[in-house]
């Protein structure tokens, strides 16, 4: 194929992986202005967080990790995972439109057309056909398991799964020091991207240098080690800046995920029937309850399954070597995601340290849906070897849209913004300060509903006291019950302890004071308490000190 029809490719390739993600994750396109998953705590996070780290690149990269939550604690973006390339693919839409909805959103798009692209580009190296890698990009893109993450904005960056195969097999086809490089910058983005992913990218990996070592007799020479450590030491030199603010919160608070709390967060054997797909819905009433979302589908099962008797029957030596890691590598990862009393987990936790930063083994399900569709692309080769290029073509088609049809869960679950208060505005034309926001959520209430605060501080960016995460400061946990009952002595001589300059109280959200009531409580503060803004949904105060 010529220069020309492969950019033709390219580029109809990526117009079909925008309109499948278009259509796919309808209404989002429509309103990426003021809306998403605000109805869950984990997506308001995600939307802070993209937003926090495209502001950040664009205005004090060295400040990244200094967010502007948990004030006055520091590394705050190491209490849950950093998105460091969602934020970065956010940074040309934030810089253009100053919204962290519209960051958010954009990245929710992007990462499907890279899953559609990166199983495409596998797919199509490894089989050489075009007609035969569409159905397998949507079917891994649009697995019904990625849709029941939609809150969780890393964990729709799975593109790089099958680009980090994809190097490996060119790594092994032919050794050399820039398809090392390759392979370990794959890896190490996929790792900044999500960091379950870049494990079981890891993992991924490492089961394919023994399996192709051994099938191949690379194992005896000395350059194909070579360049797999290599690989790996561009990948680890690569994360570890970013990674060691984690291991030093490890270190000093002994945090890790322990196998009873990886135990919770396993697969059952309902969650592989699981899927919110229409074509699929008929299934849940008969399963009665579920752990995970982790039906692939059942085109792409089948299709599998018809690619490994193809491969079997018909398929060259090279094609069952492939189909034969494809199918070790699937049964693999749902061994893995049955968690500690399957057996592989509990191994696995023992040998390789950063294991104890998994909590939900479940996850390395999304292995699946690549392996299948893989060993599908092989099928549809292999069947259609015989055929001329306009049947393979209309083959193809069929499949994708058969794939589309199975796996289309329009719409998907999308909610306007709530309204933003005038003190939220007036806020962010004050004068830089800590700002407390009531009311304070103590472990007893529940921390997530703090991420209301997070979502709104994006329009002002002044660091907050209120905070939310993987985990919280142990000094954070401690002050909630005082902070919650502002105004108090107590709590006055903690925010002058962390300086706090505005205080924001709310009377329309979970928990909040009445109008009225707020008035007499505040009515022996007044004097340390100058008022800003007092509306029927909130109060803004400036802390008035000696």
């Amino acid at each position: 194929m010529g220069r020309p029809a492969r950019w033709r490719e390219a580029v109809a390739v990526t117009a079909l992986a925008a309109a499948v993600a278009a259509l796919m994750t309808y209404p989002a396109i429509l309103n990426m202005e003021e809306a998403g998953r605000v109805d869950s705590p984990d997506a308001r996070w995600a939307i802070w967080n993209v937003a926090w780290v495209a502001h950040a690149l664009t205005t004090d990269p060295f400040g990244l990790y200094q967010t502007n939550i948990f004030h006055p604690y520091s590394d705050t973006l190491v209490f849950a995972e950093a998105n460091l390339v969602a934020g970065l693919l956010a940074v040309p839409v934030y810089l253009a439109t100053g919204s962290a909805f519209v960051a958010h959103n954009s990245v929710l798009l992007i990462a499907f057309m890279l899953s559609f692209l990166g199983m495409y580009a596998l797919a199509r190296s490894l089989t050489g056909s075009p007609a035969a890698s569409i159905a397998p990009a949507i079917a891994f893109a649009c697995c019904p398991y990625i849709f029941a993450r939609v809150p969780h904005i890393s964990l729709q960056l799975m593109g790089g799964l099958p680009l980090s195969l994809l190097a490996l097999h060119r790594l092994v086809d032919q050794r050399t020091a820039g398809r090392a490089v390759t392979l370990g910058v794959v890896l190490a983005t996929q790792a900044l991207a999500t960091g379950y992913y870049g494990i079981f990218a890891g993992l991924s990996v490492g089961l394919g240098v023994l399996f192709f070592g051994i099938t191949r007799g690379l194992w005896r020479e000395r350059a194909y080690w070579v360049t797999c450590a290599g690989a790996a030491t561009v990948a680890v030199l690569l994360v570890l800046p970013f990674f060691l603010p984690y291991i030093e919160l490890q270190r000093d608070t002994g945090f890790a995920r322990s196998l009873d709390e990886a135990r919770t967060y396993s697969a059952d054997w309902r969650a592989y029937f699981a899927s919110s797909a229409w074509a699929h819905r008929w299934m849940l009433p008969l399963l009665e309850s579920w752990r995970e979302v982790l039906f692939p589908g059942f085109l792409v099962t089948i299709g599998a399954a018809v690619g490994a008797w193809a491969l079997t029957t018909r398929g060259t030596r090279p094609q069952r070597e492939i189909g034969a890691y494809y199918a070790l590598l699937a049964t693999l990862a749902v061994w893995l995601s049955f968690g500690p009393q399957a057996g592989l987990y509990t191994v696995l936790y023992e040998a390789l340290p950063v294991m104890s930063l998994i909590r939900a083994p479940a996850r390395a399900a999304v292995l699946i849906p690549l392996s299948l569709a893989m060993l599908t692309a092989l099928g549809l080769t292999v069947l259609g070897s015989g055929w001329n290029r306009q049947r393979r073509q209309v083959v193809g088609a069929a499949a994708a849209i058969l794939v589309t049809v199975e796996l289309v869960e329009l719409p998907i679950q999308w909610y306007p913004a709530p309204d933003a208060s005038q003190a939220y505005r007036l806020l962010a034309q004050l004068p830089d300060g800590p700002v407390l926001e009531l009311p304070f959520y103590d472990a007893e209430d529940g921390f997530e509903w703090h991420t209301g605060y997070l979502l709104a501080s994006t329009r002002h960016w002044k660091p907050i006291v209120n905070g939310y995460g993987d985990f919280f400061p142990t000094q954070f946990v401690a002050d909630a019950p005082v902070l919650a009952g502002f105004p108090s002595p107590e709590s006055f001589a903690r925010i002058e302890q962390m300086d706090v300059r505005y205080v924001l109280v709310h009377f329309d959200l979970r928990g909040s004071p009445d109008r009225t009531g707020w008035a007499a409580r505040v009515a022996p503060y007044r004097s340390s308490l100058d008022p800003v803004y007092e509306g029927t949904d909130a109060a803004l105060y400036e802390i008035v000190r000696p």
